[in-house]
Parts: C-alpha cells; structure tokens; sequence
C-alpha cells in the first residue's frame, strides 16, 4: 500500500475504532465528555509522521486497554500493508512526563529518525523513567514549549493544525503550545507542514493560533 493509500486506510480504521466503543469507555478516555471523538482523531499525526515530518505519534486513550485495542485494529492493520515498511511502534512501559504517566501508551515512530535523533532512541530504549517536556517536544515535533516559570504563564499560546474539507467542518488534527516568541518559528513549520501535506496526502491545512 502507497503512502496516500496508507493514510486515507489509516482514517478509516479509526472511524471504524470509535464506532465499536461503547458508550461507557468513549465517556471515560474523553475525560467525562470534555473531548469530542471528533478532536481525538490522530490520523493527521499518523500522516505527518508517514511523510517524514514529525518523529512519532503519541497514542494515549487513557486507559491501556484501549491503547491496545488501537495498536491491533488501527495502527497494526496499516503498517503490515505498507508498502514501504517505514514506521514501526513501541508500547511504553513505566514511564512519565510531567503531565502524564505513559505507562501503557503506545509511539508510532520513524525508524529512520529513531536512528538519528537521540532523543528519540532513549525513549524507544527506555533507558529513563522520567521524559521532559523539551524531549516530548521534540519527538513530537512541536516548535514551541510548555511555560518554564510563571513568567512565562501570560504569553502562551495554543496552536492548531486543522484538516480543511471543502464545505465540511475543521478537524484539529494537532495542537500544541507556544510562546509568543515561537511565533514565527511555528509559522514556518506550519509553511512546511502545508507543502508537504498537500503534495503527499493532497489535503490542505489550516492554522490557528490562540
């Protein structure tokens, strides 16, 4: 299966994934309803990461059950019919951010990058219990950073990355914070995002920053 082929299989597998959850886990890994199925959508993620531009993936459905549920009827399905086998994934095993216990959650990474970023083979190797939200910020490719003090509090940021369906509504396809400073580093990776997601996945991209 080609990489567009992938992508749009990817899509339809996580459709088929939230349609066969019951109502009670769906209002469990959604915080109580807080998040919308519809803003947990992480095919854009697996795209970008299909075409190169980000490192890996983050599956974290709150529950490892769930998580393991995808990796067998989402992610595993996609990359055994790939054609170029480019992707791989690595379950996590107690291991934390500062926001979160990863225990349980599940990176679909690059296995070229996972080569060439140090950041990134330390967590596939699990070689440390603890992941700053500088490392997570890189493997995730985001261009911007959580607030360090409380000076940094006042001027941040959320950034959005929509799928732009002609006449259909916005899909958030990632978010992520930035610092007013990060302004214009975040426009040129959005540019780069946009190019490359238009020529490989033909879809377009919206930006938000808020």
């Amino acid at each position: 299966m080609e990489v567009k082929q992938a992508f749009e299989y990817f899509g339809l597998l996580e459709d088929q994934f939230w349609s066969t959850l019951d109502e009670r886990t769906i209002n469990h890994i959604t915080y109580e309803g807080e998040l919308k199925p519809h803003d947990m959508l992480l095919y854009g993620e697996f795209g970008f990461a299909l075409i190169g531009l980000k490192p890996s993936v983050l599956v974290e459905f709150r529950d490892p059950v769930v998580n393991l549920l995808y990796l067998e009827t989402v992610i595993q399905p996609v990359l055994f019919a790939l054609k170029e086998k480019t992707l791989n994934y690595h379950i996590v095993k107690d291991t934390k951010t500062p926001e979160s216990d990863l225990n349980g959650c599940i990176f679909i990474y690059s296995i070229v990058m996972a080569t060439n970023l140090p950041e990134l083979s330390t967590v596939l190797q699990a070689t440390q219990k603890f992941i700053s939200e500088d490392t997570m910020a890189t493997i995730l490719d985001y261009p911007g950073h959580l607030p360090r003090s409380e000076r940094e509090i006042p001027t941040i940021k959320t950034v959005l990355y929509f799928h732009n369906k002609p006449n259909e509504e916005l899909i958030a396809l990632t978010s992520f914070a930035i610092q007013d400073s990060e302004k214009e580093a975040t426009l040129s990776h959005f540019k780069r995002y946009f190019t490359t997601c238009k020529e490989k996945l033909g879809i377009d991209l919206k930006l938000l920053i808020q």
